[in-house]
């Protein structure tokens, strides 16, 4: 699964920067007047000045090379489905089952194209890993009074809110598990010495996180360009195909059989985790309630989702393949829970069943993905070409302003960037001739 999009990315892959990698432009070749101001500036409901930071550092060790964002993107989902792979097996004592290919499969699909092969989504793949780093963290430890627990729970949680609004979603219940674990903790164990700050280190991560969260919403602006759902049932059903598309979109085929699917896996894998956590007391509850507590969050943030996106869906009758992998972690959640708390009977098949779903819809994403790959690489070396052969920028920006950069009045910005991009000496826009930025 990842020596897939590794070979798609020698085939389709291209240098030119495409829709919002153009914002990327101007501080990579220094004419960003305030880098601060850019970092922190609203893209939609996005702040995003961690994935940004990241992307522009990789954009200038590789002198504006676009596609070190898809390899970044490839690599940090290989890199967290092995970990996944490694905890389950862990869990089940030294022993790999072939239902956890379910985590490649789901993660680097070539349905998620979007994900995989847009630079700029480095800014859902970084929230998305740091997510599924925490989960791991929940069920591979009994507690988060571990030191390393501790870490890496409260490093990830303070990192989300600088994320978007889709890392910002995990922080409120997550923050409220930290602070209790940290209570808890201090509590239950008279600690001494060095150990007592792990408890102040989770409540100071949970408490720092809430305060990113609350400064992202200072002078913040609404996007006019989305409206919020209409109704609770276009809400609900919305949320619902948010899920199910988790499975990619070979979910749109059938989205009843699909959301059938989905929401009856995940609702008996709810079932499993709250029985435990009514059945069982001290650190088996406390475990229990770590993993309920991540799971109904990405039950919150498809309600979330479902209202934020439901009119635009229904404008546009489809779903966009970036938003595959918001849901995602909510299944390896379940698969977890059945691993944890499900019988030993059930367990094995429900996650057979889950891994089944998955591969079955595999064929279908791939196609999906390659139909749509095959579509772009055609346009973005149709630009590469016109360029070498000294095609205008004007004449450029407006054959391609519409695929590049879906802003009407923003199709300037092409031009612009392809200015600084040729001045800056970053290829293929070095080759561009003078008088391709002076014809009209």
């Amino acid at each position: 699964m990842l020596l897939i999009p590794l070979v798609c990315i020698a085939k389709y892959s291209s240098k030119i920067p495409f829709l919002e990698d153009l914002l990327l432009v101007a501080p990579l070749t220094g004419n960003e007047p305030d880098l601060a101001k850019w970092l922190w500036a609203q893209n939609n409901e996005h702040r995003i000045p961690l994935p940004k930071l990241i992307l522009l550092f990789l954009l200038k060790f590789t002198n504006g090379d676009f596609r070190i964002g898809m390899l970044f993107n490839v690599f940090s989902l290989g890199a967290i489905s092995f970990a996944m792979i490694l905890v389950a097996r862990k869990l089940r004592g030294g022993r790999t089952s072939f239902a956890d290919a379910f985590f490649p499969i789901a993660l680097l699909h070539l349905g998620n194209w979007d994900n995989l092969f847009w630079s700029w989504m480095i800014v859902f793949i970084i929230p998305t890993v740091l997510t599924l780093v925490l989960l791991l963290v929940l069920v591979g430890y009994s507690t988060l009074s571990s030191p390393v627990a501790a870490v890496i729970a409260g490093t990830c949680l303070v990192l989300l809110p600088l994320c978007g609004a889709n890392g910002l979603l995990i922080v409120p219940l997550m923050a409220l598990w930290l602070i209790y674990s940290g209570i808890h903790y201090w509590q239950a164990i008279k600690i001494q010495g060095s150990h007592r700050w792990i408890s102040f280190f989770l409540i100071g991560s949970a408490v720092i996180a809430l305060c990113i969260s609350a400064l992202y919403f200072v002078n913040y602006e609404r996007a006019p360009y989305y409206s919020p759902s209409r109704s609770f049932g276009m809400t609900i059903d919305t949320a619902i195909k948010l899920l199910a598309f988790s499975f990619g979109q070979a979910a749109e085929i059938s989205w009843n059989l699909s959301r059938i699917f989905t929401i009856g896996f995940l609702l008996s894998s709810a079932v499993v985790v709250v029985l435990w956590v009514l059945n069982h007391k001290n650190l088996e509850r406390h475990h229990a309630m770590g993993v309920l507590f991540f799971f109904v969050n990405f039950a919150l943030f498809a309600l979330v989702i479902g209202w934020g996106r439901a009119e635009n869906i229904r404008f546009y009758n489809s779903w966009w393949s970036r938003y595959i992998h918001f849901e995602v972690p909510a299944l390896c959640a379940a698969f977890f829970i059945w691993e944890l708390y499900g019988s030993p009977k059930l367990r094995s098949i429900a996650q057979i069943v889950l891994f089944s779903g998955m591969f079955i819809a595999l064929p279908f994403n791939m196609k999906a993905g390659l139909d749509y790959g095959s579509r772009h690489w055609q346009t973005m070396n149709t630009i590469e070409k016109e360029l070498l052969d000294g095609t205008p920028c004007s004449v450029i920006a407006e054959g391609h302003g519409g695929f590049h950069i879906i802003w009407e009045e923003k199709k300037t910005m092409l031009t612009s960037a392809m200015r600084m991009l040729h001045d800056a000496g970053i290829m293929p826009f070095a080759q561009m001739k003078e008088d391709q930025f002076n014809q009209k």
